[in-house]
């Protein structure tokens, strides 16, 4: 699938240091700031803008209503392979590095950690955090809730909003048997809410079976849906929406479990903010590093022997015709925007204009030129 051609093509240094120029005034020191960026541009590398740095003015909404604090600090506590990370509802994308950090550490020394996080702010890309741990050699299993927040996804059978996207997300070692580490990133519910707010931003439409209204009846105008009107039906749609909702529901308790704190049900909070389990193993306790590649390496060469059909393709929201092992996508897009530049919608360049204007950034010369 070709990228969209009518954008501005930004080289991602230029974009690091140009977000980070836009995120310290929203309060957080230097070093963080560009910690925030270089996570936002990595998910614009790797072909997920809804996660990139459109989301700039969001967190600065974000903040306004209370839902974000930039002064806020994570702390850590641990008890061997238990680890909780209260990120003090500051920025995710900096407590998502102290739960890795840490949950790192405790697989490492026991081969198992658990990390529970509370008070998460925006995590970000979910995909980013297990990719890390992935780098680094270990499994990580990650599972997200929004404590008890941001209804947007209807149970199957209705289109009543009474759960958040609950992500979920895999990462596993490769050792070199592949170019990128295993990485499953997805939400239990159609899509991720971002993918209808990227749509909004772009002025496309929304496919069917993503959205439906109270008469069941496919809700197209992204528009429509940010203004209230139908919910995101569950992973599988009017098909087998259970098994998305079954998804969610695990990954709301996890992480309300692990995270230690609410669900949804546990009242009806006006801000929210993300809680998560995080599951690291040392796959090299269970197996050696040439069982793992043989292993890796005798399903990819499965899977690339498959045979696409002509007939029909993957779906609205796939980046290819064919059959591609869960990060690859990404990985191969993270090239091609290394070498070409990473495409920035005339739309996402606006927000981040009148952003900079808001907060007394010089836009630099050129950065947004197709």
């Amino acid at each position: 699938m070709s990228e969209v051609e009518t954008v501005y093509r930004v080289d991602s240094d230029a974009l690091v240091v140009f977000a980070s120029d836009l995120v310290e005034p929203l309060g957080l020191p230097p070093e963080s700031a560009r910690d925030v960026a270089e996570s936002l541009v990595a998910a614009d590398l790797r072909g997920h803008g809804s996660h990139g740095v459109t989301r700039v003015p969001y967190y600065r909404d974000l903040i306004a209503e209370g839902n974000l604090d930039p002064t806020g600090t994570p702390t850590v506590t641990a008890e061997d392979e238990s680890i909780h990370v209260d990120g003090g509802r500051t920025f995710g994308q900096l407590v998502g590095r102290v739960a890795v950090e840490e949950g790192i550490e405790g697989a490492t020394e026991f081969g198992v950690s658990v990390v529970g996080v509370r008070n998460g702010g925006h995590l970000g890309r979910i995909g980013e955090w297990v990719e890390r741990a992935a780098d680094a050699g270990l499994v990580c299993l990650a599972f997200v809730n929004t404590q008890g927040g941001s209804f947007v996804v209807a149970p199957p059978g209705s289109s009543e909003r009474r759960l958040s996207t609950n992500p979920i997300a895999f990462g596993i070692p490769t050792y070199g048997a592949l170019d990128f580490p295993i990485v499953l990133d997805m939400a239990t519910c159609q899509v991720a809410n971002g993918k209808v707010r990227e749509r909004r931003k772009q002025g496309h439409s929304l496919p069917e079976g993503w959205v439906v209204d109270d008469d069941g009846q496919p809700v197209r105008d992204p528009a429509a849906f940010a203004a209230g009107t139908g919910a995101l039906q569950p992973l599988g749609g009017q098909v087998s929406g259970y098994k998305g909702f079954g998804l969610a529901l695990v990954a709301e308790l996890l992480a309300g479990i692990v995270g230690d704190t609410t669900v949804i049900g546990q009242g009806d909070p006006e801000t929210w903010s993300n809680a998560a389990a995080f599951v690291f193993v040392d796959p090299l306790r269970f197996t050696t590093k040439d069982g793992l590649r043989a292993s890796v390496s005798a399903l990819a060469r499965h899977v690339e022997a498959t045979e696409g059909s002509e007939a029909f393709g993957p779906g609205h929201a796939a980046t290819s015709d064919d059959a591609l092992l869960p990060g690859q996508p990404e990985w191969e897009t993270a090239q091609r925007r290394r070498r070409n530049g990473i495409p920035i919608p005339p739309e996402v360049a606006a927000s981040l204009r009148d952003h900079a204007d808001e907060v007394g950034v010089d836009v630099p010369p050129g950065l947004f030129e197709e």
